[in-house]
């Protein structure tokens, strides 16, 4: 008899009964035999927002700070402050006597050599004066008349005048003070519409976008709620020093008492997703096929564990999106909510769903605020 053959025979007869009896005497259960109790929760479809909070600035939709083009002295101020000018509006004028003066020389000496043109021009087609004596009479009208226009410039620029409708704020000289091109007079604010200046960081610019919304708070709009806005304006251009980017949006329906100058605390949009579906982020497993989720998937036996591979996207404090990838999770559906990293579970084995033992109303839009510092 051959005993290398039988031998293998016997020893695998003895394993199973063995087994046989084991089961029989109650032995522990294999992890397939296992009821593994686990929370479910329904998948949930909602708005998703993803916002930056960061700081900015109020400004007018026009500043202008207004000096005098030349130097003298305060003639005339005719504007009080915080009134309301017009465009073109003089609200001060220089002493102009001198320059009055000057331009009364100047215009004299234009008469002459205007005469004296006239007569060498009688006398060269007589051939009593030379072709170059008559150019020199040609080049000192014109060199006059150009004088006399810059002098009449000159004049112009000793009004200071509105640039544009708007508010005029605070003056710094009086009448008697002499002006200099550095002095300034005053500075005037179109307040029309205000806007708001943000620096960005780098690294939200991908999700930046004129016609971005945003909302605003400033220390005297605390107890009236947010303000609205709208990006207009993207820099093209990153500061090297900060590695931020200037945005500048408009305010809208800002109220009375939102100054040009205010600190104002701002929420950024970068995104929404409409519709998204919505897990607790407690529900994503990690492994290295990448992030799933686990239904509790209807099978002979009961509900079984179904790994359902999915994309991630926008997170917000406790709950996460997620992208189906190749299969048909939608709304509604159910699956483990908690603990699918401390759990032992794997596919095929028999769930017993319950429901939370904490719920929560899950708000129909949830917003990620992120931080903006540089």
């Amino acid at each position: 008899m051959n005993l290398k053959r039988i031998l293998p025979a016997v020893f695998g007869l003895a394993m199973i009964s063995c087994q046989k009896q084991d089961k029989k005497a109650g032995g522990p259960p294999s992890m397939m035999d296992r009821v593994q109790a686990v929370e479910v929760m329904p998948i949930r479809k909602m708005t998703l927002r993803e916002t930056v909070g960061l700081v900015g600035t109020i400004a007018a939709n026009e500043s202008a700070t207004l000096r005098s083009e030349i130097s003298g002295t305060v003639r005339e101020i005719s504007f009080e402050e915080g009134q309301e000018v017009k465009a073109g509006q003089v609200l001060a004028k220089v002493d102009t006597r001198e320059l009055e003066a000057q331009i009364q020389e100047m215009n004299a000496k234009f008469e002459l050599a205007g005469k004296s043109l006239s007569r060498n021009r009688s006398l060269f087609s007589d051939a009593a004066v030379s072709k170059v004596e008559l150019d020199a009479s040609v080049a000192e009208e014109a060199q006059l008349k150009a004088s006399m226009a810059l002098l009449q410039v000159r004049l112009e620029k000793s009004e200071i005048r509105a640039p544009f409708d708007g508010v005029a704020n605070g003056r710094t000289v009086s009448i008697g003070d002499y002006l200099t091109p550095d002095t300034v007079l005053t500075t005037v604010d179109d307040l029309s519409r205000l806007k708001v200046e943000i620096q960005v960081p780098e690294r939200y610019l991908p999700k930046l976008e004129s016609g971005g919304e945003f909302t605003l708070k400033t220390a005297t709009s605390r107890d009236a709620g947010e303000m609205k806005g709208k990006v207009y304006f993207v820099s093209s251009r990153i500061d090297a020093a900060t590695r931020a980017t200037l945005v500048k949006g408009y305010v809208l329906d800002p109220p009375e008492y939102v100054k040009p100058g205010m600190f104002a605390t701002v929420s950024l949009m970068l995104e929404t997703v409409e519709d998204a579906l919505v897990v607790p982020e407690t529900a994503i497993m990690g492994s290295s096929r990448g992030s799933m989720v686990i239904c509790p998937k209807q099978a002979e036996k009961g509900k079984v564990a179904e790994f359902v591979p999915v994309k991630t996207g926008l997170r917000v404090p406790g709950l996460v999106q997620i992208i189906p990838v190749g299969n048909d999770l939608k709304e509604g559906d159910e699956i483990v909510s908690a603990g699918v990293g401390g759990l032992i579970l794997i596919p095929g084995m028999t769930l017993k769903t319950v429901e939370p033992l904490v719920t929560s109303e899950v708000p129909e839009r949830t917003d990620r605020v992120l931080e903006g510092s540089k």
